[in-house]
């Protein structure tokens, strides 16, 4: 294969001014073989190659190149907001074009048509898949898109959102990006697109099995064999490539193993750079969205040069991680898989220390990882500019497993994609999309259902399943056309089954004084949170209740477990929202600040959802409830504090402390600005007084 100089890219001098400013003088093999294939002349492309090949460089040369063009707009889509985040900071540097760059994500009760002025948007699947159903104009225009990390295909969860999304983005013009996959000739052929297949890295990844028996030995594919000493083959690995001057990331399957992972770790004497340790961990302290639990054990392990990550951690939290590992001030990180899937973090060397994870559905199963998990895993081995080679172990317990793991992970092809639509929430789901947008017709609902990469014959029957059922149960009326139920459902891009089990059950009950039953109800849908609840705990969340929920404790097992995880999320929306500390929150549930956020935002969008859907049916007393409880859930704060927390800069404790001291809705703020300075601070009270004063007005 030709390497292409940046010099002889037959594209506008800006452009490669672009590059060269980002030090690039050449395109890699894997560009390469993506502008030879056609890239330049907006060719429909299907990339496959290994994480950290230089994926997201293509992805700005299609777009841009489609752009010089004549191109109207394109769209770049992510499966993660983090991912998000990150691309669009890349981006920017488009912008020395005169080309608009611009990002969305969450909110999915909304067209965004301030996007119609920009030429480049980033955004995720379900933020795209919503907007869809909105049918703004600037979408229509939209013609290039790129689906990144298109592997998620094979995701339970995202999956249906992404096909969602390559069924409607494959009308037309785009480019999709994925890891490797055995099947990629049948995606490309589905998305009628070139496939574009390589397997090259820009820092080659060596593989092995780690043995951590009565000996701990590490036997690499390419029959080098060495001996490690220590009872415990990850902290003797991963001191060993430490003390190489190397960075390590460790996987394991729980929260758990990854916190206790990352003590066990702490305790190696790593060594570190002082001053660069203290100084972070002097940021970690003024981290705001963290409990203080946390934030004592993150500065303990950070003082030894080792950090856990997990989605259990707040935002600010994992971004002080993350930066602290890319400067190598960090040197080794314990992570949950999650990690492998989401920001670009290269290490020189990653220890996968589970090939088992824990079945949800069937309490008690383990079931091994897939190779595509794995893949994901150790592609963050190597990092280009700093190491000759990767590395990547899979640890066992048992020799005997060692040749069977090794064939089954290192030899073998990441399993095919499938369509992940073949089941009844996802395919419905689906339906309403597709009849969500403007003028569709039965036939085209039906001819597009036709293009997902779900067997023919499967599709047939859960075709006509979805429509009687869609029918049935309020969202169409003849045809597909959607009735205003159907329509406000379709826009708030909700689950239908979410809608229907709200429909059911508030159709049966009173109205409620109390939040419990309606946030219940809310996390019960398929939409709602999930939490882990023992035995032991059950009857503590029934004794905590202050009232009781819409529905009684079931008989069956699974819709038991189903109760108990939404009335867990219940009680700990119901303590938000009544200004319960939150570190008192973590410490009583068992949950991280990062959970705590998550839970508040999910719940969030469900009781805006369902305040809507029992406005759309008619049901005004219900509605006005949830209306309120949305606000309160927003903020966090009792009923009495919605007034003043409408300021900016006012949250849940100022927002009380302001009130304690007789200062109590937005005007009370611009009558007494010195009493507000006093109480918050001169330069914090200032900015507060000038912003009610704005809201006052109606200009906030």
């Amino acid at each position: 294969m030709k390497i292409i100089g940046v010099e002889e890219l037959p594209m506008d001098v800006r452009v490669r001014d672009v590059l060269k400013r980002r030090g690039i003088v050449t395109l890699n093999p894997v560009q390469c073989e993506a502008v030879e294939k056609g890239l330049l002349q907006g060719k429909r492309l299907l990339l496959t190659s290994p994480t950290g090949s230089g994926k997201t460089l293509i992805a700005e040369l299609g777009m841009i190149s489609h752009l010089l063009n004549g191109g109207r707009r394109a769209i770049y889509v992510t499966p993660l907001r983090a991912l998000t985040s990150e691309k669009y900071n890349t981006f920017k540097d488009w912008e020395a074009l005169g080309y608009r760059v611009g990002m969305t994500s969450g909110d999915y009760d909304t067209d965004d048509a301030f996007l119609s002025k920009y030429d480049i948007v980033v955004t995720t699947y379900e933020k795209l898949d919503s907007l869809w159903r909105h049918n703004p104009s600037w979408l229509k225009e939209s013609d290039y898109f790129v689906l990144d990390e298109f592997h998620y295909l094979n995701d339970g969860k995202r999956g249906p959102v992404v096909e969602s999304v390559a069924v409607r983005a494959k009308k037309r013009n785009l480019l999709g990006l994925s890891a490797t996959v055995s099947n990629a000739d049948a995606i490309a052929e589905w998305l009628n697109a070139i496939p574009v297949k390589t397997n090259w890295r820009p820092v080659p990844l060596r593989e092995g099995v780690l043995v951590n028996d009565r000996k701990i030995m590490v036997s690499y594919s390419d029959g080098t064999i060495i001996q490690l000493k220590g009872n415990d083959g990850i902290l003797a690995y991963t001191k060993r490539v430490v003390e190489d001057g190397g960075q390590v990331l460790v996987f394991r399957n729980s929260r758990k193993m990854a916190e206790t992972t990352a003590r066990k770790i702490a305790e190696l004497n790593l060594p570190l750079k002082r001053k660069e340790i203290e100084e972070l961990i002097s940021r970690l302290r003024e981290v705001e969205d963290a409990g203080s639990d946390e934030k004592t054990t993150l500065a303990e392990l950070l003082s030894k040069g080792v950090a856990f990550h997990h989605a259990g951690l707040s935002k600010g939290l994992r971004d002080l991680i993350e930066e602290g590992f890319r400067k190598r001030v960090i040197k080794v990180i314990t992570a949950t898989p999650t990690l492998a899937a989401g920001v670009n973090l290269p290490a020189r060397a990653v220890v996968v220390g589970d090939i088992y994870r824990f079945n949800r559905k069937i309490l008690g199963f383990q079931e091994e990882i897939s190779v595509m998990e794995y893949k994901q895993m150790s592609g963050r081995a190597g990092r280009p500019g700093y190491d000759s080679e990767g590395e990547a172990v899979i640890v066992v317990r048992n020799r005997k497993d060692s040749e069977r793991i090794a064939k089954k992970y290192i030899l073998s092809p990441p399993e095919p994609l499938e369509s992940k639509l073949g089941n009844e929430s996802a395919f419905y789901s689906f339906l309403l999309g597709l009849a969500s947008e403007e003028g569709t017709t039965e036939d085209q609902v039906r001819n597009m259902a036709q293009e997902t990469f779900l067997d023919k014959e499967l599709v047939k029957s859960y075709l006509e399943a979805g429509l009687n059922w869609l029918r049935e149960n309020g969202f169409f009326t003849e045809g597909v056309k959607l009735t205003k139920f159907g329509r406000r459902v379709a826009d708030l891009y909700i689950n239908p089954f979410t809608a229907k089990l709200i429909k059911d059950i508030l159709s049966m009950s009173e109205a409620e004084s109390c939040d419990i039953p309606y946030i219940h109800m809310l996390a019960l849908t398929p939409d709602g949170p999930i939490a882990n609840v023992s035995k032991p705990e059950e009857d503590d969340l029934l004794e905590w209740s202050p009232c009781p929920t819409f529905t009684e404790v079931p008989d069956d097992e699974d819709e038991e477990f189903q109760y108990f995880s939404a009335l867990k999320i219940a009680l700990i929306v119901h303590d938000w929202i009544e200004e319960v500390e939150e570190d008192a929150i973590l410490s009583k549930y068992g949950i991280g600040s990062g959970d705590l956020r998550s839970i508040v935002e999910t719940m969030e969008w469900l009781t805006y959802s369902g305040y809507q859907v029992s406005k759309a049916l008619g049901w005004e007393s219900h509605a006005d409830i949830m209306f309120l409880l949305n606000r309160r859930v927003s903020d966090g704060v009792k009923e009495d504090l919605l007034d003043l927390v409408r300021v900016p800069g006012i949250g849940r404790k100022r927002g009380r402390l302001l009130y304690q001291n007789g200062l109590t809705k937005p005007e009370d703020l611009v009558m007494n600005p010195e009493k507000v300075k006093a109480i918050l601070g001169e330069k914090i009270g200032e900015k507060v007084v000038k912003d009610a004063a704005r809201v006052i007005g109606g200009v906030l």
